[in-house]
């Protein structure tokens, strides 16, 4: 197609000047030499024939190059919805194998009692999609992540609705660059990272109680609070992606 409309283009080119040509000649041989400007008006009638022809059919093929373009797009975008129509469908099929997860039955078993039973299942089974990841832990808590599992930060979704739409009603904890966390009905512990000059190890305790942050100098100082708090003595600090592998 485009080595013809190439073609076309030189045609109309070259059939234009041999228009201006033959009308030019036509009118200088008019009163001197009537059978040339019989001639030249041949030529001037063929060029002008030529010129049309080759408009029309270049004309013709852009305008179906147009139409297939369009069609192209008509059937990427239906290619798109059938796509996620798909990814939604395995989301659903998936979600019941996913509820039976022993991590998800722990974090049902650890429910607060005012909401046995009523958490909305979406909140276990939904985490994330593509380079957001969201881990839930005590209900109406949960982790996210962004771009990888390196890192996460603490939310509360208590007035969330619909867990896989953007801003939808979740309230920062202000409690970020988590690395490697553990959690119990009560409190969550854990390590995480603050970048000033240069990155800082901070351990952590939230009480989701009282939604209170207690910092602690190092990690043998954090578990021994954990214990008192109920943790048991083998806990260990898991980091986002071994978490988020368990579901």
């Amino acid at each position: 197609m485009i080595l013809k409309g190439i073609l076309y283009i030189v045609l109309i080119i070259f059939s234009a000047v041999l228009l201006i040509v033959s009308l030019i000649m036509t009118a200088l041989k008019f009163n001197t030499n009537g059978k040339q400007a019989v001639r030249w008006l041949i030529g001037f009638g063929l060029s002008l024939a030529v010129l049309i022809f080759a408009i029309v059919m270049l004309v013709r093929g852009v305008v179906g190059k147009a139409k297939e373009f369009a069609g192209d797009i008509e059937e990427f975008g239906m290619e798109q919805v059938e796509r996620m129509d798909s990814l939604n469908n395995m989301y659903t099929n998936s979600k019941d194998s996913l509820l039976e997860s022993a991590s998800v039955n722990y974090l049902m078993s650890i429910e607060p009692d005012s909401m046995k039973g009523r958490v909305p299942v979406q909140f276990y089974g939904y985490l994330g999609f593509r380079d957001y990841y969201r881990l839930p832990i005590v209900w109406p808590y949960s982790l996210h992540c962004t771009d990888t599992l390196g890192d996460a930060s603490l939310y509360n979704e208590a007035n969330v609705q619909q867990f896989d739409i953007n801003d939808n009603g979740e309230l920062s904890c202000d409690v970020n660059g988590i690395m490697t966390f553990a959690f119990t009905k009560q409190h969550l512990i854990g390590m995480r990272v603050k970048i000033e000059n240069k990155p800082k190890k901070i351990y952590f305790a939230y009480d989701f109680a009282n939604k209170t942050e207690k910092i602690f100098k190092n990690e043998a100082e954090l578990l021994n609070y954990a214990v008192e708090k109920g943790f048991d003595r083998s806990t260990e600090l898991k980091s986002c992606k071994d978490y988020y592998n368990e579901f």
